[in-house]
């Protein structure tokens, strides 16, 4: 509708002859408008295929948890809004956290870890200290409950220890290849954590606890040469662990395969203190078993001669203990429970052998004389050979283990999709179309 200068007509087409130039866009690039758009959804669908292989090669390169995520959709969103600043708003996290555990506000810095491990799931430190702190700082907070039973106490402290078993757990999913967080998950959490109060409080569920804690425990201890090599404690505290709860021929064999291993004199030490009371609590499980057999093989002299064996060496063994400053408290409840056991046991047989006019006191003395039996000698001497066996094999095991580990980390990465390979030509191909086929007027 206007004239031959400022009309909205010239602006966009200006008229042949004009005595200026005024910046516009041809009709040829309005027109090309579907080509563009075409090229455009080449292009997005080329990336569902480049976007597959990505997928594939950060599950195969353990960098990205598989069909297991640790984090919920909405939690990627967050992670997706604060792209490249992920790391900056994990750090301002972990600062207060650290202001928050300083003033003794523990139970507010769990959102924050659950937050950092959002932002930053490789960050390992995280899970430890998020689950640390609720197995160890929240749980005790039930302690201050006055309305609350003891039986109250523990549901409550055992439902925090679960809460950080679930956290780990979630933590190894993202970072699978590492011993620290397997080793706070069986020793410090399950294990020093759920195992001790249900032993304490005498829970069915103690043995099963204890199952689960051994196994993290031993992935921990898989960590050898040529991965990164577990500190030397793992094995010991393994085997510490595995006397405590009553599974006295794996601790047995852990000590052997670090008896065969061991690298320096602390490392020695140790094992002249632990072995030795492995060593003899097996032999003293034979004896019992081979004093029930006697029993039941109507052989009640030789049983009674053997039990009453065992009881002196039970007694002698109480006075040395009691002697000891350093005594092992695990030592001294298991040898006043054997003298029980075996003062128990020759009185029975003391009282069954006096009706049949027998004498316990002259099987007391040829007792003390004879000592232990040959053939339970023998039969000690078989068990401890056929433990050296399975512990050499069990070894073998744990180092194929360890190796499929490492292979499984240096595979090479899968190979690349064809797609990709037509992608980036397809890319510059649009680009120059693009770029050459545009049309446009400056002033």
């Amino acid at each position: 509708s206007g004239g031959s200068d400022g009309g909205a007509g010239d602006f966009l087409f200006p008229a042949e002859g004009s005595g200026h130039r005024k910046v516009g866009v041809s009709r040829n690039v309005l027109d090309k408008k579907p080509v563009y758009f075409i090229i455009a959804v080449l292009l997005l669908l080329s990336l569902v295929p480049l976007q597959g292989n990505i997928d594939t090669r950060r599950t195969e390169e353990k960098l990205s948890p598989g069909e297991s995520p640790a984090i919920r959709p909405g939690e990627a969103a967050v992670g997706l809004l604060l792209a490249g600043f992920r790391g900056v708003a994990a750090n301002m996290l972990w600062f207060q956290s650290t202001v928050l555990f300083q003033q003794g506000k523990v139970t507010e810095m769990i959102p924050l870890f659950q937050a950092i491990s959002v932002l930053q799931p490789r960050f390992r430190a995280t899970w430890s200290f998020g689950a640390w702190h609720m197995a160890y700082n929240v749980s005790a907070h039930f302690y201050e409950r006055q309305d609350l039973t003891d039986e109250e106490v523990d549901d409550y402290r055992f439902q925090c220890f679960k809460i950080a078993e679930e956290y780990l757990r979630k933590g190894i999913e993202q970072n699978y290849y590492h011993y620290d967080l397997h080793w706070d998950l069986g020793f410090s959490t399950i294990y020093y954590k759920q195992y001790k109060l249900a032993k304490e409080r005498g829970w069915k569920e103690e043995q099963t606890i204890l199952g689960e804690a051994l196994k993290e425990m031993e992935i921990a201890a898989l960590f050898q040469p040529p991965l990164a090599q577990h500190p030397a404690y793992v094995d010991r505290i393994i085997a510490i662990v595995m006397r405590e709860g009553g599974l006295y021929e794996d601790a047995y064999k852990v000590w052997y395969r670090l008896d065969r291993h061991h690298q320096d004199e602390q490392e020695v030490n140790l094992i002249k203190k632990h072995m030795p009371r492995v060593v003899e609590t097996i032999e003293i499980e034979d004896a019992k078993a081979y004093a029930a057999k006697l029993e039941t093989e109507r052989k009640l002299a030789e049983a009674y001669k053997l039990w009453y064996y065992l009881l002196s060496e039970a007694e002698k063994r109480q006075t040395e203990l009691a002697a000891d400053k350093l005594v092992d408290p695990e030592s001294v409840r298991q040898t006043d429970k054997d003298i029980q056991e075996f003062s128990r046991n020759v009185q029975t047989l003391g009282e069954v052998l006096a009706q049949q006019g027998v004498s316990p006191d002259s099987l007391q003395q040829a007792a003390m004389s004879q000592g232990r039996p040959p053939e339970l000698g023998d039969e000690i001497k078989e068990h401890f050979r056929r433990l050296q066996e399975e512990a050499e094999k069990e070894e073998a095991e744990s180092r194929k283990k360890t190796m499929e580990m490492y292979h499984e980390l240096t595979k090479p990465a899968p190979p690349l999709d064809w797609w990709v390979f037509l992608y980036i030509p397809l890319l510059l191909l649009a680009a120059g179309y693009l770029i050459a086929g545009r049309e446009s007027y400056a002033s």
